[in-house]
């Protein structure tokens, strides 16, 4: 009975020394949760509630040491933008004055001018669509005299070739006419040996000399003929030259 009992005797003793370092290992466990977070929310133990409001406290000072570091930032920023933006609108209004006092020295009457400005440019647009309405007239007529000045060159060489047709008729009209008064001179000669022989013929050779006479003038009057015709012929071949078709 003694050998059976002395294990749970010596047991006994033992377990409150577990209990004891289980509670040494909460409560270590619980001072590193209390380092690692600071804030510590109200337990049923008063001990938590006295470090949530220190918590408190040393967030309510570290808010306002950031607070006024905040304010010694934006406080001087916002005094120097105010100073800035005065200052902007100082250059911009003095900006103003000096382009008036600019323009004034300019021209004191720049707004009657640019009035009267406005309402030439208009005019002048006005002007300008009249002018290109009177250039689409004009380009129509041109065109109606390009169609009329086709019909005068072709009339033109037309009458070129009449002309020419004419020269040539004239030619032969003085060839055949001087052939006539070759024939006339030899008739002529031919006649005067007759004349010796034919003393009774004399008045007939005077007529027929008379007759000769005449061939020559018109003989004449056909080579001044043909000589004109070609001087008008020469002036139309010229101005046939130039013309634009």
């Amino acid at each position: 009975m003694t050998d059976e009992n002395s294990p749970s005797d010596n047991q006994s003793p033992q377990q409150p020394c577990a209990e004891e370092g289980g509670a040494a290992e909460r409560e270590s466990e619980r001072a590193r949760s209390r380092k690692q977070y600071p804030v510590i929310p109200a337990g049923k133990f008063a001990e938590c509630g006295d470090c949530s409001g220190m918590v408190l406290a040393e967030f309510a000072k570290s808010f306002d040491k950031s607070a006024r570091r905040w304010e010694l930032i934006v406080y001087p920023s916002l005094f120097a933008f105010i100073i800035l933006a005065m200052y902007g609108f100082f250059l911009i209004y003095s900006l103003t004055q000096d382009i008036r006092t600019m323009a004034a020295s300019i021209d004191p009457k720049m707004g009657v001018n640019m009035g009267s400005l406005s309402t030439n440019v208009g005019l002048l647009a006005t002007n300008i669509e009249l002018m290109s309405t009177h250039l689409e007239y004009i380009s129509d007529n041109m065109e109606t005299m390009s169609v009329d000045l086709q019909s005068v060159s072709t009339n033109m060489e037309q009458m070129t070739d009449t002309m020419q047709t004419m020269s040539n008729s004239v030619t032969q009209m003085d060839r055949s006419t001087n052939e006539i008064s070759r024939n006339m001179v030899t008739m002529t000669k031919t006649m005067e040996n007759m004349s010796g022989k034919l003393n009774l013929l004399v008045p007939m050779s005077k007529d027929m000399s008379g007759l000769a006479q005449a061939i020559n003038v018109i003989t004449g009057a056909v080579h001044i003929m043909s000589y004109d015709m070609n001087s008008a012929a020469r002036p139309m071949s010229f101005m046939n030259r130039f013309m634009p078709w």
